[in-house]
């Protein structure tokens, strides 16, 4: 027979009771209310006492005014005439059939609650730890796998402990059964079912389809993943496989850095095996498309046509590549969430980038003026140390974004540093790889020259290509007036004469200065292998 769900939740009050649970659980609720309370402020706490004195009274008055219950002797009827008609309706209701009547008449009386019987099976339920709940939940607002949305009203209003509050929109940057693998991937020893990660998901992280326009969207992956769309139908395997589902294909161990670097002998023939053998029709002529540049020199996507077997030649000149990207993307992503865990009064990771430039628009503005609007540039920064964390921007009018303005704006965000930091002795920088602005030698070799200026250790990790995402919060504004720029790319323009080149500088993602005129390069931060360079 089913329970109802006023009748399971007895029977599992009754039992904690008997085990002892019910104790236990009492102390933690005690416990968790307690943590609420020490967080409210005084005005908060008030209202607290005023809605569970108000709870308490409703309570007590209805208590008070509840009816006692008659015993099962006492008839509700008015006579014993309409007693012995309504028990004659009921019988006649009844099928003829004897075992009928008795099984209608026990379902009747359990579910009046007047025929207890015993539960042959009982789910034991277990609740999830508040420790496993709180890695979900950090888990999700990570930098690498959710977007923060950067409008001013890109929030939602969600209720935490009675009150409301705004919390900044976050998208997911994978589909919820890619993610669950990715967690599970990096914590074995939680045991979490799909169902449970979805419903932990926070409010204000929403999924990846409701992202408004996806822009700045990673062209190695968006490449791939519209040739797998292509190819899906014509190779066995490929019918609902995803980014993450492909790479676990087509390499031994993704963490592997031999794998993914296309150094193992086991993987080499895994493409050939997983997807070449495995065509159904390869001159079966199909269309896909890519993100390709025009001959306008646009960045557009662009339709082709051709046979499977050109497609997924397509796809393997791709492959080596791509599997060097997502290595070093996750590598990075890794470090740089380590660093934010990490640092310490004396050790600060700041992350910088460069918005949009702003348009300064006038309330009542003529036509012409439309066309031809001033705008400022925007450098944003953001500090992690142990004791705070601070936002700031660097405004200017300059808008050329290039060596000298990165330089001068680097020279104000350390001077600022040592303002708030005066035990301040390591920096470690986290931006793109933008080529024009950040990953390039002029800035690699003024860098060692502003360790040394500033007696600091300084380092510059990159993100993966189109992976770098920037905080975003209330920001603290500082000017650099252009006089300040043109002022310091006289000197600078000494130090930037006649610099070596760095070879393979797009295939480097982590720099540190060992000495004036001298830096340490690696392909990601964590490598083993890494190669001293000297101006």
């Amino acid at each position: 027979m089913v329970l109802s769900g006023a009748e399971r939740a007895r029977r599992c009050r009754e039992k904690k009771k008997r085990t002892g649970l019910s104790e236990i659980a009492k102390q933690k609720d005690r416990l968790r209310k307690q943590a609420v309370r020490s967080k409210m402020s005084s005005s908060q706490l008030a209202a607290l006492r005023l809605r569970q004195h108000a709870s308490l009274r409703k309570f007590r008055e209805k208590t008070a005014t509840a009816p006692i219950p008659s015993s099962l002797d006492t008839s509700h009827f008015v006579t014993k005439q309409a007693k012995a008609k309504a028990l004659k309706k009921m019988k006649q209701a009844l099928p003829a059939n004897k075992n009928k009547q008795i099984e209608l008449i026990h379902k009747i009386a359990e579910d009046l609650n007047v025929l207890q019987l015993e539960k042959k099976y009982e789910r034991n339920y277990q609740s999830i730890p508040l420790e496993v709940k709180k890695k979900v939940f950090d888990y999700y607002c990570r930098d690498d796998i959710s977007y923060q949305s950067p409008g001013k009203r890109d929030t939602i209003t969600v209720k935490e402990n009675g009150a409301k509050l705004k919390l900044q929109r976050r998208y997911l940057l994978f589909s919820l059964r890619e993610l669950y693998q990715l967690f599970v991937q990096e914590n074995p020893q939680i045991k979490l079912s799909l169902s449970s990660f979805q419903d932990l998901r926070p409010s204000n992280v929403l999924y990846k389809s409701s992202i408004p326009h996806n822009v700045c969207v990673c062209i190695y992956h968006e490449n791939i993943s519209l040739l797998l769309q292509a190819l899906s139908k014509y190779i066995h395997g490929l019918e609902r496989i995803d980014l993450h589902s492909f790479i676990n294909l087509i390499v031994c161990d993704p963490a592997n850095e031999l794998c993914m670097f296309g150094n193992c002998t086991h993987c080499i023939n895994k493409f050939k095996i997983e997807i070449n053998d495995k065509i159904i029709n390869p001159t079966l002529k199909i269309k896909w498309m890519l993100w390709s540049i025009s001959e306008q020199g646009r960045y557009e996507k662009i339709d082709y046509e051709g046979s499977v077997l050109e497609c997924v030649t397509t796809l393997q000149e791709k492959i080596d590549h791509f599997l060097f990207h997502v290595f070093v993307k996750r590598q990075q992503s890794s470090y740089f969430e380590t660093l934010k865990a990490n640092v310490t009064d004396k050790k600060c990771l700041i992350q910088l980038d460069y918005a949009e430039n702003f348009a300064v628009i006038d309330q009542n503005e003529i036509q012409s003026a439309h066309w031809s609007r001033q705008q400022i540039s925007l450098f944003t920064v953001y500090i992690w140390t142990k004791s705070f964390t601070q936002p700031m921007v660097i405004v200017s009018d300059d808008i050329s974004h290039n060596k000298f303005t990165v330089s001068q704006c680097l020279e104000h965000v350390l001077k600022h540093l040592q303002l708030m930091i005066p035990l301040l002795q390591e920096v470690i920088i986290f931006s793109d790889g933008c080529a024009s602005q950040f990953k390039q030698r002029y800035l690699f070799k003024n860098l060692s020259f502003l360790a040394d200026k500033y007696k600091i250790g300084l380092s510059w990790n990159f993100f993966a290509s189109n992976h770098g995402k920037d905080k975003n919060n209330s920001i603290i504004i500082e000017e650099l007036l252009v006089s300040e720029i043109q002022g310091a790319q006289k000197a600078l323009n000494l130090l930037f004469d006649n610099v070596r080149a760095v070879p393979n500088i797009q295939k480097i993602h982590s720099m540190t200065v060992v000495r004036s005129g001298e830096i340490e390069l690696k392909i990601y931060a964590n490598s083993a292998e890494k190669k001293a360079f000297h101006f």
